[in-house]
């Protein structure tokens, strides 16, 4: 599995390394009973290793431009917004890898009344997946989808109750624009249904138990991937009792394909989300998963855990840090292949005005595996400029 230079540059940027709308707070503009927010990250920098290769790295000069607008209204106690955002990138040393990517969003937050909270989600994506990535097509350009996607979230309780109930539910259309021979069989649908029930047993903390159905079906109809994923987790959840906030769940999962062709499989699972915050300006964030990824060649599934530890210190009023440690873990059932990935990132945010801040990362990643084509290292330095109204 290679890694993409949008991956790792978003992901740095996701985790606060990169564009700004963590490191500024911008104004909106009020037009009636609507509220519109326009942001602009500006980035450039320097990726050693493009497409994740071993032995002929490419390397390139980076430049990504991404404006976006929010419209946020607010009636009573619902809200409503809608994002845009669109995201062009350019290499300097490999023109045909140049994308431009658009993102639309459409959120509700309806509170019916003190006991039904209904949450509804939608998304339109145009996206890309770099050369180099995992089981991408082999072409002269990267790979290019449209995600369509639909979920909400209902809860039931009043926030001080005994009990509470939320369910979840969700569908998502992932289909390739281009090279469609060689992707149809990556086209697929995710409709994923779940439940989960919040039992108070302190002031601030619930015992849970939650259970999730997935089904994935593939739009080629020969294949043999199509399966049902059931997962079945307790755990607990708090709010800021003392210095620490989160979850965490431990339990069992499942994943049984239609076909006779490939391995049913089961494994332990567990999601962990912790913040500890010794001091109001400094945060470590930690987060660990166990969770099956869908095949991405002639294997079952990749059996991943996967680890997180972030620390963000404010140093002062403008000027903040961030440190991001990972390590995952990648086993693939049905063939001999384990990988172990490693990356650490580095980032420094200076807020210059409140509507305009400055954001230097370094990124180095180190993939080791028993199939030595897979193996890498990367170094990525992006400078983000970041403004808004």
């Amino acid at each position: 599995m290679k890694g993409t230079a949008k991956g790792v540059l978003w992901a740095a940027v996701s985790m606060g390394f990169g564009a700004s709308s963590y490191a500024i707070e911008p104004a909106s503009v009020t037009s009636g009973p609507i509220a519109v927010a326009p942001q602009l990250s500006i980035q450039f920098g320097h990726d050693d290793n493009l497409f994740s290769d071993r032995d002929s790295a490419e390397s390139s000069m980076i430049t990504v431009i991404k404006p976006s607008v929010q419209l946020v209204a607010e009636r009573k106690n619902d809200a409503y917004r809608l994002s845009y955002s669109i995201e062009d990138g350019r290499y300097q040393n490999s023109r045909a890898d140049d994308y431009t990517d658009h993102n639309l969003t459409a959120e509700a937050i309806l509170e019916l009344n003190s006991r039904h909270r209904l949450d509804l989600f939608s998304s339109y994506v145009k996206d890309h997946e770099a050369r180099g990535a995992n089981n991408a097509a082999t072409g002269d350009e990267p790979s290019r989808y449209t995600d369509k996607s639909l979920a909400f979230t209902y809860r039931y309780g009043v926030n001080n109750a005994i009990g509470n109930l939320e369910l979840v539910g969700s569908y998502l259309d992932h289909e390739f624009d281009n090279f469609k021979a060689l992707n149809e069989g990556r086209n697929r649908e995710n409709s994923k249904i779940g439940g989960t029930f919040f039992y108070r047993v302190a002031p601030k903390t619930s015992a849970l138990v939650e259970l999730r159905y997935e089904d994935i079906d593939y739009g080629l109809s020969t294949s043999t991937l199509d399966s049902v994923e059931t997962k079945y987790l307790l755990g607990l959840k708090w709010d800021a009792t003392a210095k620490t906030s989160g979850s965490a769940k431990f339990g069992y999962m499942e994943k049984a394909y239609d076909s006779s062709v490939r391995k049913d499989q089961d494994s332990m699972s567990w999601e962990v989300a912790v913040r500890w915050s010794p001091l109001t300006y400094s945060v470590f964030d930690l987060s660990a998963t166990q969770d099956f990824e869908e095949a991405s060649g002639n294997e079952d599934a990749i059996d991943t855990h996967a680890y997180s530890l972030v620390w963000t210190h404010a140093w002062n009023d403008r000027l903040s840090t961030n440190v991001m440690f990972n390590h995952m873990e990648e086993e693939y059932t049905g063939i001999s292949r384990e990988d172990e990935t490693d990356s650490i990132m580095l980032g420094a945010n200076y807020e210059l005005q409140r509507w305009l801040a400055v954001n230097l990362a370094y990124t180095h990643t180190d993939k080791g595996s028993d199939l030595p084509d897979e193996e890498y290292q990367r170094d990525l330095l992006m400078l983000t400029v970041s403004a808004s109204f």
